[in-house]
């Protein structure tokens, strides 16, 4: 189980080199690895610009960080760089050379097979491009992907447009990036314009961590880069968190739920999970039992049969078998989409089934409601599959 990568982006021409170091050192402690810088918004001579650029990337390896920096077929011109002499962005120090646009001809595949040690990142929505790379010779383990952010609002791909590329890259054994997008008003990227740099519209005005979710939920996103600088400390504060909510190690079990013991000895047995911590706000009317079913454990699970209406965790009936989940009153005719509700005693057999209501269904009376999901994290339930664990974090 791979954790997702995290990445920054630097635009030196409007940094300090002190604003740039503390940053670097602020993102290495978070844990992130990766630095996307662009190349060809600078301007200058040859020199200049390898002098410029390997000021950046000794400051990055220094905090162990890899550079990636974003190229185009003028700026080859500009610095005499050709498919099968990459010499210049070695003498920058870059590890990763991202073609903003391709050559669409056989240098594509030199690019890749480059004897420089630079990996090449292309834009992610070109999987039939890295697909013909690699028909036509390319090694595939030279090769990354890296999706476009947007600064102009409503410019975005469509999620799924973005879904089935990943998707494609991810067949091919390819790594594929998204932007994640600061809500830190005033933020810049490469260009004058100040309204967010994400991949997808859906991420622009949403907390970081709620997009961090929805990127590793998709299962085909290898990387997740902060696109706009300086992101705020509270930012990757949360990341952190988020990072420590999704991958966890279960090392001790309560030794009074067997079944729970035995599941996670069949289904994990490396005691390594990787769960979407959905942020719940709680039903005033909620009970003890019933947030200790909700918040015990760190894994909900729907076997993948009953995915219509509902995401259906079974396990709840079995810890809780004999518990208390007394029928309460509830003034909705219908349970939402983003609803988690609890199977009541109206249904005995089911009564501590923990559910999440996919599409609007009656209220029978025969579940409580004792939560709802986040309304800027409602769009990550559409990437939940069988098997997938999930769980439910609650803000004091």
């Amino acid at each position: 189980m791979e954790k997702i990568r995290l990445g920054i982006s630097l635009y030196p021409e409007q940094e300090s080199r002190q604003e740039i170091e503390d940053y670097l050192k602020m993102a290495s402690e978070y844990g992130f690895e990766k630095v996307f810088t662009s190349l060809f918004s600078v301007e200058g001579s040859r020199e200049e610009l390898v002098a410029y650029f390997k000021e950046l990337t000794d400051l990055a390896h220094k905090y162990g960080m890899v550079v990636s920096g974003d190229c185009n077929g003028v700026l080859f011109e500009r610095l005499g760089a050709k498919a099968d002499d990459l010499s210049v962005f070695k003498e920058m120090g870059l590890d990763i050379l991202r073609m903003d646009g391709p050559f669409n001809d056989e240098r594509d595949v030199i690019l890749v097979n480059n004897n420089d040690g630079l990996k090449i990142e292309f834009n992610a929505s070109m999987s039939d491009l890295t697909a013909n790379i690699i028909a036509n010779g390319g090694n595939p383990d030279n090769i990354l992907t890296c999706h476009n952010f947007y600064p102009q609002r409503y410019t975005c791909p469509s999620m799924e447009a973005v879904k089935t590329a990943n998707e494609m890259l991810t067949k091919q054994g390819i790594s594929t990036a998204m932007f994640l997008s600061s809500q830190k008003e005033g933020l810049h990227g490469p260009w004058p314009v100040s309204d967010g740099l994400p991949t997808v519209e859906e991420h622009r005005d949403i907390p970081v961590e709620s997009q961090l979710k929805h990127m590793i939920a998709m299962n085909n996103v290898t990387e997740a880069i902060f696109g706009n600088a300086f992101a705020p400390e509270e930012e990757f504060k949360a990341i952190k968190k988020t990072m420590e909510q999704t991958y966890q190690e279960i090392n001790e079990l309560d030794a009074d739920d067997p079944f729970f013991g035995n599941m996670v000895h069949e289904w994990i047995p490396d005691g390594k999970i990787r769960t979407i911590p959905f942020k719940l706000h709680l039903d005033d009317g909620i009970t003890e039992t019933e947030k200790e079913d909700l918040l015990r454990y760190p894994i909900h699970m729907d076997m993948g049969d009953c995915m219509n209406y509902m995401l259906r965790c079974r396990f709840g009936r079995i810890l809780f078998r004999g518990r208390d989940f007394t029928p309460r009153p509830c003034s909705k005719d219908h349970f939402e989409r983003g609803d988690v509700v609890i199977v009541n005693d109206n249904c005995k057999h089911y009564a501590g089934e923990v559910q999440v209501v996919l599409k609007d269904m009656k209220n029978d009376g025969q579940r409580n409601l004792v939560g709802y999901i986040d309304p800027d994290e409602i769009m990550i339930l559409e990437s939940i599959r069988p098997m997938d664990m999930y769980s439910f974090i609650v803000e004091e």
